[in-house]
């Protein structure tokens, strides 16, 4: 039995772990190098094994830090299945075509640039149709259910509490006599967390790979933080402005919706107009009201008592361009949802530039 680790070492982008156990090779995560441009060129490199030897793939939830790498995967030779959690697969299928239709929006954009200075054309780093040829290699997988995903391999997903259907992966092993179990925890959530349960405690393993992002350091109460949101909407609501929040289009945007809901009174959301300005957020929004079985039981009791626990009378949903930029009409009232998250590009970038200029 041997382990590679090929990304998020020292790094927390580009997750790929290699797996290999007797003649099979076993891939955890395949993510995206993100960053800046230097950073991402290096997605282009060639994989440090051969795309083609690789038996399966364990994907350990839909981030494109831990996914974004799949279509590239397949197109330079993996044909094996790609194990993950059935929401997971719904998700990825939006978020993977959505990458590949950006890459071929920013390459035709760089191309028109490079024929007028006569310089040589680029290619996508991979395509939609590309991406949903990938998505055909998915099978899905229920939290705790065990499969036998190749001779002397079990996986066994446990949940992570980190976005829908975000998993831990448990894998049991078996070669010749020797037996070990190996626990990737992917990205873990937060205990507590709106909507999702909180991550599931792996009792034995012979190793432990796990994630460290927020490891030396303690989150505050979600209590400070919903006072806190609850203080800026008052203030932005006096001072009649409008309040703009860059939200991934994946998991944060969902809590927070669903946390409007359950303050709505309190925060005086009523007097608002909410905008959620994302096409792939209002899609991901679906898959979320569409695996309900996952969420944790206070938020299978509102789903229960009262329906979709997104759902508010002034929510807009904000498709295409011409509506985002009517949004920017509104010197007040307005409270904007959009990606990206980070503000390194996406819709909220333009309302930025109207409301803080």
């Amino acid at each position: 039995m041997d382990i590679s680790y090929y990304g998020a070492t020292r790094e927390v982008t580009g997750s790929c772990c290699l797996l290999r156990v007797g003649e099979h090779q076993l891939l955890v995560d395949c993510g995206l190098i993100q960053g800046n441009p230097q950073h991402e060129e290096q997605n282009r490199d060639p994989f440090p094994f051969k795309p083609s030897e690789i038996d399966a793939v364990v994907l350990t939830h839909a981030h494109l830090d831990h996914s974004g790498r799949l279509p590239l995967l397949v197109n330079q030779g993996f044909k094996g299945p790609i194990h993950t959690h059935r929401a997971t697969a719904d998700l990825c299928r939006i978020m993977l075509e959505d990458a590949g239709y950006l890459n071929e929006k920013d390459v035709a954009w760089e191309n028109r640039k490079r024929q007028r200075q006569a310089k040589q054309l680029v290619s996508p780093l991979y395509t939609q149709k590309a991406a949903c040829l990938a998505h055909q290699q998915f099978r899905s997988l229920e939290y705790g259910k065990s499969r036998k995903i190749l001779p002397g391999i079990t996986l066994t997903l446990r949940d992570a509490g980190h976005i829908l259907g975000s998993a831990i992966a448990q894998l049991d092993l078996k070669e010749g006599t020797q037996r070990c179990r190996l626990v990737f925890s992917g990205d873990l959530g937060h205990a507590g967390a709106p909507i999702l349960r909180d991550p599931e405690p792996v009792r034995k393993a012979d190793l432990v790979a796990m994630e460290s992002t927020y490891g030396n350091r303690l989150h505050r109460p979600w209590e400070d933080t919903w006072r806190e949101m609850g203080e800026v909407l008052s203030h932005a609501h006096s001072a009649r402005g409008n309040v703009l929040i860059p939200a991934f289009a994946v998991g944060r945007t969902q809590e927070l919706l669903y946390v409007f809901k359950q303050h709505y009174e309190e925060w005086g959301l009523g007097q608002w107009r909410i905008f959620l300005d994302s096409p792939m957020a209002i899609k991901a929004t679906r898959v979320y009201q569409k695996h309900g079985r996952v969420y944790d039981s206070r938020a299978r009791e509102i789903l229960e008592k009262i329906g979709d626990p997104f759902d508010m009378p002034n929510v807009t949903m904000s498709r295409h361009s011409t509506q985002s930029m009517e949004i920017n009409k509104m010197d007040s009232g307005a409270i904007v949802i959009a990606g990206s998250g980070m503000c390194t590009g996406g819709r909220i970038i333009h309302h930025l530039k109207h409301n803080a200029w």
